[in-house]
C-alpha cells in the first residue's frame, strides 16, 4: 500500500473511533447522572418509607453509578487515545505536502549563534528538518535528535547498528504512531516535570528517607485508635476516648505535613504523567524487536524489576495522594490510619527499589523518540541507505538520483554527481538551482551520518567535517559587513584544512558582498587555498573566470552548471546538473518576469 494512503486510512480510522467514542461518552454520561438521582431517590423512600425493595433497588443503582463512573474514565483515555493518533496520522500525511511547515516544534530553541551550518542548510529552524521528522515530545527526546542533526552524536562504529534500527521502526508504523501519540499526550499535560532533576532526586539515597520514628508511629498511633474504637463499640468507655484519639492524629500529621510532603510531592509531580509514560513503555515492552540497539533498549523496560511496573507502582502512589484533593475523605484517613505517613513510606520504599535506574527509564523513552524521528524519512519519501566509511587519506562522495527532503515529493527533480577531494565549481542563470543543490549535497551528508536513510537512489561517501557559506548576513550591531562575514566563514574553513583531515566545503555565490573585480581575485586565492586531495570545495558562482582556476598543483577545477530554456519567449528551469561551465545568462529575462520593462 503506498504510505500516504496508509497513513490517509489510519488518520480516518481513528477519526471514526474518536466520533464513536464521544456519542459512547454522552450516553454514559446520561446513564450515570439517571443512575445517580435513581439510586438516591430509591435508597431515600426506601430508608424514609420502610419500602425495603426500594432501598434495594436504590443500593442497586448506586453500585451501577460506581461502575458507570470506572467505565467513563475509561472512555476518557480511549478518547484521549483515538485523538492523540489521529492527531499523529494527520501530521504523517501533511509530510507528503507542504503543510508541515506550519507544524508548532521547529526546533528554533537548539539554534546557536555560531552554528551556520544548521542555519544554512535548514537543520533546525523554520521550514526545517527537524520541523518535518520531529516526533519527541519529551525534552530529552528533542534534544537527542537537535543533537542528531547538528553532528555531535556521530559514531561510524555504531553506524550500520543504527541503521538497522531505524529500517526497522520504518516497517513498524503502527508501533511509531501510537508511541508519538502516547507522547504527545504527555506533553498536552501542563505540569512541570524535570525528568533530570527527579532522576537525580530518586538516586540520591539521602533524599526522602522516612525515619525510624515515623515508621514505628504509622503502626502505633493507628493500632491504639482502632483499639479505642472497638472498646468504645463494647461500650467499655466513652465515644470521647476515640474522638480524642482521632483529633490526636490529625494533629500530630499536620505538624509533620512538611516532612512528609518533603517525600511525597516529587512522586504526585511526576505520577501525574505516569499513566503516559507507562502506555510508551508498554508499547516498547510488547513490542517484538529483531536489531540489536532495540532489543537492548527493551531489556530495561521489561521484566518484573523494569520500567513498566516501576511506573504502574508510581501511578498507584499517586493516585493514593489525589485522596488529598478529597478533605473529607482525606481527614477519615488520615484520622484513623496516618494516611500520609504510609505513603511516604511507600514512596520511599519504591525510591529504593527503582531509584538508581530512573535516568536510564527516560533516557529509553527519549532514544526511541529520536530513532522514530530518524524513521520517518523512509515513510514519507524514497529512501535508500548510505554507504559511509572512514577515510583519513583522500574526501569522496558519489551520489545518484539524490533530491531534497524538503521539497514536495511532486516538485522534486533528482540529481547525480561524483567528488573527490579538489575543486568543484557549479555555475549557472539565477533560479536555476545552484543553491538548492548545494543544499541537496549537505542534507543528504547529514542524514547519512546520523544513521537515517538518505533521499537518493545511491549514496556514498567518507566521514569529513561539514563547513558550508550560504546564509551569510552581516552584524550591524558589531560592525561586520557581509563581504567581512563571508571571510570569517572561509578562514574558519582554511584553519580547520590545516589538520590534514577529511573536509567538505560548500560555498554559495562566493564573496557575493563585494565589487567583481575584488571577488574574483578574493574567490580564487580563498579557493585555491583550500583544494586539496583531503578537502572537497564545491563553489556555485556567476563569475565565468573562476572556471578555469587551478589548485596548487596544477589540478582544474571540475566543472558544472545549471541552465535554462525558453517556451514561447517563457523562461523555463529543468533544475538538472550538466557537465561542464554555464554559457547563458538571463537577468533581463528575469527582470521581464518580475514586471520590468527591459529590451
Amino acid at each position: 500500500m503506498n504510505n500516504k494512503f496508509f497513513y490517509e486510512d489510519k488518520f480516518n480510522q481513528f477519526k471514526e473511533e474518536k466520533n464513536s467514542l464521544d456519542k459512547k461518552f454522552s450516553n454514559i454520561s446520561t446513564l450515570r447522572a439517571l443512575s445517580f438521582l435513581a439510586g438516591l431517590a430509591l435508597l431515600l423512600i426506601g430508608v424514609f418509607d420502610g419500602q425495603i425493595i426500594c432501598g434495594v433497588l436504590g443500593v442497586i443503582f448506586l453500585v451501577a453509578f460506581l461502575y458507570l463512573v470506572k467505565i467513563h474514565g475509561d472512555v476518557v483515555k480511549c478518547q484521549e487515545i483515538a485523538k492523540s493518533k489521529a492527531d499523529v496520522a494527520r501530521k504523517y500525511v501533511d509530510r507528503f505536502s507542504d503543510a508541515w511547515r506550519s507544524f508548532e516544534d521547529d526546533g528554533e530553541e537548539f539554534l546557536t549563534e555560531g552554528d551556520t551550518v544548521s542555519k544554512d542548510i535548514d537543520l533546525l529552524g523554520k521550514a526545517s528538518l527537524y520541523q518535518l521528522l520531529n516526533t519527541a515530545h519529551t525534552k530529552k527526546g528533542k534534544e537527542l535528535f537537535a543533537d542528531d542533526l547538528r553532528l555531535n552524536r556521530f559514531d561510524l562504529n555504531k553506524l550500520k547498528d543504527k541503521n538497522k534500527s531505524v529500517d526497522e521502526l520504518i516497517g513498524k508504523k503502527e508501533f511509531a504512531i501510537s508511541y508519538e501519540a502516547a507522547g504527545l499526550r504527555l506533553s498536552e499535560k501542563k505540569t512541570n516535570r524535570d525528568t533530570d532533576r527527579f532522576a537525580a532526586y530518586c538516586s540520591d539515597e539521602k533524599t526522602g528517607v522516612v525515619p525510624l520514628w515515623m515508621e514505628i508511629i504509622r503502626f502505633l498511633f493507628p493500632a491504639i485508635e482502632i483499639g479505642l474504637i472497638i472498646v468504645c463499640a463494647l461500650g467499655i468507655i466513652s465515644y470521647g476516648y476515640p474522638l480524642l484519639g482521632f483529633i490526636l492524629m490529625l494533629a500530630v500529621s499536620g505538624f509533620t505535613q512538611a516532612k512528609t510532603e518533603d517525600t511525597i510531592i516529587p512522586f504526585y509531580t511526576m505520577g501525574q504523567a505516569t499513566e503516559d509514560y507507562k502506555d510508551m513503555l508498554e508499547l516498547i515492552e510488547n513490542e517484538k524487536f529483531e536489531s540489536g540497539i532495540l532489543k537492548d533498549l527493551k531489556k530495561y523496560v521489561a521484566g518484573e524489576d523494569g520500567a513498566v511496573n516501576a511506573f504502574k507502582s508510581l501511578g498507584k502512589i499517586s493516585q493514593a495522594y489525589n485522596i488529598s484533593y478529597n478533605p473529607f475523605l482525606h481527614i477519615i484517613l488520615t484520622g484513623l490510619f496516618l494516611w500520609d505517613y504510609h505513603l511516604a513510606h511507600f514512596t520511599y520504599l519504591w525510591k529504593k527499589k527503582y531509584g538508581k535506574n530512573l535516568g536510564k527509564v527516560f533516557d529509553i523513552i527519549a532514544e526511541f523518540e529520536e530513532l522514530i524521528s530518524l524513521s520517518v524519512l523512509g515513510s514519507i519519501r524514497q529512501t535508500s541507505w548510505a554507504d559511509i566509511e572512514i577515510n583519513e587519506k583522500s574526501s569522496f562522495l558519489n551520489g545518484t538520483d539524490m533530491y531534497h527532503p524538503l521539497i514536495k515529493p511532486d516538485a522534486v527533480v533528482e540529481n547525480s554527481i561524483e567528488l573527490k577531494g579538489g575543486i568543484t565549481i557549479i555555475t549557472g542563470s539565477n533560479m536555476s538551482g545552484k543553491t538548492t543543490f548545494l543544499r541537496t549535497l549537505a542534507v543528504n551528508l547529514v542524514l547519512a551520518y546520523i544513521g537515517a536513510p538518505v533521499c537518493a537512489k545511491k549514496f556514498e561517501a567518507n566521514y569529513m567535517k561539514l563547513f558550508t557559506s550560504m546564509r551569510v548576513m552581516d552584524d550591524v550591531a558589531h560592525g561586520i559587513s557581509t563581504f567581512y562575514a563571508e571571510i570569517l566563514r572561509i578562514k574558519a574553513m582554511a584553519e580547520y584544512k590545516e589538520k590534514d583531515v577529511p573536509m567538505i566545503c560548500l560555498i554559495d555565490e562566493i564573496f557575493k558582498g563585494t565589487n567583481s573585480a575584488d571577488r574574483i581575485v578574493g574567490a580564487k586565492e580563498a579557493i585555491t587555498r583550500l583544494a586539496g586531495e583531503k578537502c572537497i570545495t564545491v563553489v556555485s558562482t556567476h563569475d565565468f573566470e573562476l572556471c578555469d582556476i587551478e589548485d596548487k598543483a596544477g589540478v582544474k577545477a571540475c566543472n558544472y552548471h545549471f541552465e535554462e530554456h525558453y517556451d514561447k519567449d517563457e523562461l523555463k528551469f529543468d533544475y538538472k546538473i550538466c557537465d561542464g561551465r554555464c554559457t547563458t545568462t538571463n537577468a533581463l529575462a528575469i527582470l521581464r518576469m518580475a514586471g520590468f520593462d527591459v529590451q
